[in-house]
């Protein structure tokens, strides 16, 4: 015999689990397509900084919880991928504006 306890609990998608809005996402790859670098770790990257915006609630201060997301990645950007300053700038720029977006859509 079998039951919920004996099964583990994965989540489906019928689950609520934290997502950042459908569009955020090709934004976001757009946005990182800008960048001279690419690859598994730039990936990891985005996608840590995707599941940060998603578990941004509206209960807290939402810039200061995008602001956060957005120096955590500027930092490994910098620090793993070699990405240089002028570049990040830009980059932040648009991450700013996507911010300010979903901001002002919810």
């Amino acid at each position: 015999m079998t039951g919920p306890a004996e099964t583990p609990a994965h989540p489906t998608t019928t689950e609520d689990v934290p997502a950042a809005p459908g569009w955020v996402e090709g934004v976001v790859e757009a946005a990182f397509a800008t960048l001279p670098c690419s690859g598994p770790g730039v990936t990891i990257l985005r996608n840590a900084y995707l599941d940060c915006l998603a578990g941004a609630t509206r209960t807290e201060d939402l810039d200061a919880a995008h602001d956060r997301c957005r120096q955590v990645l500027l930092k490994a950007l910098a620090s793993k991928e070699k990405v240089r300053p002028d570049l990040l700038r830009a980059f932040e720029t648009r991450l700013e504006a996507l911010e300010a977006e979903i901001s002002a859509r919810i």
